[in-house]
């Protein structure tokens, strides 16, 4: 199977163990892994020589580290000490990001407020995210910043007019489509989402949702309300060259907390995980391969595949 995407998953959404996570990746054949979680706390909490071994024992696997999801600016945009804590925290992510050879960090767009109106906030947010461009540059990591209903950007349009407004080649947006599905204005996560975004693109989360009895529940890659088939397609018909990482977010015998979704991290966040992140694996490539023979033939060039 030929495709100009790679692979992966974050690992918490199977196990805090990086052993548990490299093998179920290694039994699918993903290529890479985004870490948040491991041993039950954020990456930033372990200490040097932890990380150093988690470097090594990735490596050996013969897989790589594209991304850390890490939570900077989930907190309040109008307390400058909580501002302050995430971009110290940004900093030792950077460092982190470094040793792993990962290229993007991921953040957010601070915690809304109730009554407060994202357009009223909008200069405010994007005084603070211009502010770390010049940390960005000097550790050569590219800032993904990603829509959460939690957060004042809450879908790809939000998100890619903070982008624009930021304006650096090291600040870029991350599309998780299975968030659309939570976005109180409703937009659509393709191919609204995937339109809004298109140009300011360098990374993909992928879950799955249904919206069941007034709530909104996560379920397994392709059987919820996010068009897959769709947006996969358009993937390689536009050639996009980056990642896909599996974000599961559902469990098979208990439901996430509102909480656990906000802040997601450690052991209880990740239990059950592997049978859940099995299932959206076994679903996404189930959908891969109903797909791409048909793209191959259609790039089919000369004999060759392109």
């Amino acid at each position: 199977m030929k495709l100009p995407f790679q692979l992966g998953i974050i690992t918490d959404e199977v196990s805090q163990r990086i052993e548990d996570s490299i093998a179920l990746a290694r039994e699918f054949g993903l290529t890479a892994l985004e870490l948040r979680s491991v041993d039950g706390v954020q990456l930033h909490q372990l200490e040097p020589e932890r990380l150093d071994e988690l470097h090594r024992q990735i490596q050996a696997a013969g897989l790589h580290v594209c991304a850390l999801s890490t939570p900077v600016f989930k907190c309040q945009l109008d307390n400058p000490e909580e501002i302050a804590q995430s971009k110290a925290l940004l900093v030792r992510d950077l460092a982190i990001a470094q040793l792993f050879g990962a290229q993007k960090v991921r953040g957010f767009s601070f915690w809304a407020k109730e009554g407060v109106a994202f357009d009223a906030v909008f200069t405010d947010i994007v005084e603070e995210l211009r502010s770390i461009v010049p940390l960005l540059e000097e550790s050569g990591v590219t800032f993904m910043l990603e829509f959460d209903p939690a957060v004042y950007a809450t879908n790809g349009s939000m998100v890619a007019r903070l982008v624009e407004a930021v304006d650096s080649p090291y600040f870029k947006a991350l599309y998780d489509p299975g968030n659309a599905v939570w976005d109180p204005n409703g937009e659509i996560p393709y191919p609204d989402g995937y339109r809004h975004l298109k140009d300011h693109l360098c990374h993909i989360h992928l879950k799955d949702a249904v919206r069941q009895g007034g709530k909104i529940e996560a379920v397994a890659i392709g059987t919820g309300l996010v068009d897959y088939k769709g947006l996969l397609v358009k993937l390689l018909e536009d050639g996009y060259d980056g990642y896909l990482m599996v974000e599961t977010h559902y469990r098979l015998q208990s439901t996430l907390t509102e909480e656990q979704l906000k802040r997601p991290s450690g052991y209880s966040f990740s239990e059950g995980g592997e049978q859940a992140s099995r299932q959206c694996l076994e679903h996404l490539f189930s959908l891969l391969k109903e797909i791409v023979p048909t793209w191959l033939s259609s790039v089919h060039r000369g004999g060759e595949e392109v």
